[in-house]
């Protein structure tokens, strides 16, 4: 198994994360504003790099902003990283993190690898919200923490 761990992003790493996600989809990078979108989660101390053997291979943003709940953001892999279980440990490590007892995701209908991890991350389908893309709906998950003894 890789040694993965997650550390606080800093100002620093902004050209990393934003690196990341212009990579991924360059157009929705720009259409989504999502430079502003991470450097105030890096401000805001809501971006986490995930380190596989502390190499920078991807990133998340956490927070609590909905409905007060643990929320992950965004959370993107490098391409060369994916297809490793890297994703699968990253979230695993940020719902050890939440100071709450569940912690809520969403993903389009068309992310079917995405879908794919927070099945074997433990999630579980919480419902689905028409109306945000056209045509592929926003599917809602959650994972409810293990009581710590």
């Amino acid at each position: 198994m890789k040694n993965i761990s997650l550390r606080k992003a800093t100002i620093k790493d902004i050209l990393v994360v934003v690196e990341f996600d212009y990579n991924l989809d360059q157009v929705e990078h720009i259409k989504l504003k999502r430079e502003e979108k991470i450097t105030k989660a890096i401000l805001n101390n809501q971006c986490f790099i995930i380190l596989e053997n502390n190499l920078s291979v991807g990133f998340v943003i956490f927070d609590y902003r909905f409905f007060d709940q643990g929320w992950i953001e965004l959370i993107i892999i490098g391409d060369a990283y994916r297809g490793k279980g890297i994703g699968e440990q990253a979230i695993d490590l940020i719902c050890k993190k939440s100071k709450t007892d569940k912690v809520f995701t969403s993903t389009n209908r068309s992310n079917m690898p995405m879908q794919k991890v927070l099945t074997k991350s433990g999630f579980s389908f919480a419902g689905k919200l028409i109306g945000l893309d056209e045509g592929d709906p926003e599917l809602f998950y959650f994972k409810k923490r293990k009581n710590q003894s």
